[in-house]
């Protein structure tokens, strides 16, 4: 059968196909649009073909704003299949879009694009225009969980641990010390999840003020409905009565338009739960799925990892000839205890981005509180010690200047004689000890 045979038959399938379609070649050029893709837009075939799909102002001309919306994200760029939700061509309802990679024997061939028309609706949530949506689309980027795929047991079972969780929209908890990733886990899991075009909304419960706190978890259902995943920081920080109600809450809510609840703590949960901080019907009814992250110091081998993929990102905003760390500064930074974790590593690397003047970071290029090393081990001062110490020295200054008289040294210090005595002969002073006084 000759090639053009083939490509007829493709071509007439989807041709005769209800829902729109179009297609682009791993460079996001456009191949082929069925005609209900040009009945739903307005442009043909020669209008498009060969013209690049990517991210433009919601100003631009007709054409270039259909395009835009047609752009693969980099999800399917990379050969994952996604689907995104964006701003219909003119503003009109809006567009779901299910990008199918077409992978080859050694790259990837193309990108099948299939839309579904959402017309707009009085009750549908608010939603962000176009540019703040690009701008989230590539921010969504930043969380990936190949980015967990590391040699150490602890990060692999993270790594699965996230996978399975992103499959679900169950309740679940995060636990690990302040800086360890646990709300870039929690980012990461809402990117991969079906509820990825809804927005992610992080909430501070030691910090926001109760009103608001209180608006975003029991408010009006249109607002609640426009978020897929709500990060809840510390929770034992709420009243007891937010605790319990949210508890209740949880368990009702069997609708699947409802925002999936993560929570992180830093704390053990069973020491909260002790001290009457945690309501433990809460923490039940969050833990369906837990995934404990360990601190970087335990992690040190996964170091050089960390720092390329922090130098990667600031290469995007920051356009500087830096590539990895020189052995020397390595050293220092696996030697560092780092009490702040991923967060800290993070801004240490970024300040040394910063200061780099060739193509590594060098041991130079640190910060002096990470350059000095672990402090020293706590001086201890026993006082019983140092008291002893003191008399030894007092009592044999007395006996000097007396000439090793009793009477009189007990004078000068202002002490019955018999108690000279018996301090002078539990000291174990010699009967010269008063020549050099200690």
């Amino acid at each position: 059968m000759s090639e053009s045979a083939d490509a007829f038959r493709w071509q007439s399938f989807f041709q005769h196909a209800a829902q729109p379609m179009f297609l682009v070649n791993r460079r996001r050029r456009v191949l082929f649009v069925n005609r209900a893709w040009e009945a739903c837009t307005g442009l043909t075939l020669a209008d498009v073909r060969g013209r690049v799909c990517r991210r433009r102002s919601a100003s631009a001309e007709k054409d270039e704003a259909t395009l835009s919306v047609c752009a693969p994200p980099l999800e399917a760029i990379e050969g994952r299949t996604c689907q995104v939700r964006r701003r219909a061509p003119g503003g009109a309802g809006w567009w779901e879009i299910h990008f199918l990679p077409l992978a080859g024997a050694k790259d990837l061939l193309g990108i099948l694009g299939t839309v579904r028309v959402i017309a707009p609706s009085p009750h549908a949530p608010f939603t962000l225009p176009d540019k703040l949506m690009a701008l989230r689309d590539r921010s969504a980027a930043r969380y990936r969980l190949d980015d967990l795929e590391l040699t150490s047991p602890a990060l692999q079972r993270v790594h699965e641990q996230a996978k399975l969780a992103a499959q679900t929209r169950v309740p679940m908890t995060l636990l690990g010390e302040a800086g360890a990733g646990k709300e870039w886990l929690a980012r990461a899991i809402h990117a991969h999840g079906d509820q990825r075009q809804r927005y992610f909304a992080c909430l501070d419960a030691e910090r926001l003020p109760a009103p608001l706190l209180g608006e975003l978890l029991f408010g009006t259902r249109s607002l609640q409905l426009a978020f897929g995943t709500v990060y809840l920081r510390e929770p034992a920080f709420l009243p007891r009565e937010w605790q319990g109600r949210l508890a209740d809450t949880l368990h009702l809510r069997e609708n699947p338009e409802f925002p999936r609840l993560i929570i992180g703590m830093r704390h053990d949960p069973r020491l909260e739960i002790q001290s009457g901080r945690l309501l433990e019907e809460l923490y039940c009814a969050v833990s369906p799925l837990t995934i404990a992250l360990p601190p970087l110091r335990d992690r040190s081998a996964e170091l050089p990892r960390f720092i390329d993929v922090f130098l990667a990102r600031l290469r995007e905003l920051e356009p500087h000839a830096v590539h990895g760390v020189g052995p020397e500064a390595l050293t220092v930074l696996r030697a560092h205890s780092w009490p702040g974790n991923l967060r800290e590593l993070q801004a240490v690397v970024h300040g040394a981005y910063r200061r780099a003047k060739l193509e590594r970071i060098e041991l130079a290029d640190l910060p002096f509180y990470v350059k000095q090393g672990p402090l020293p081990a706590e001086r201890r001062l026993p006082l019983d010690t140092l008291l002893e110490q003191v008399e030894r020295r007092l009592i044999g200054l007395a006996l000097k200047l007396t000439q090793n008289n009793h009477t009189r040294a007990a004078e000068l210090l202002e002490i019955w004689r018999p108690r000279l005595l018996r301090r002078v002969e539990k000291l174990g002073f010699k009967s010269d000890d008063h020549q050099t006084p200690g």
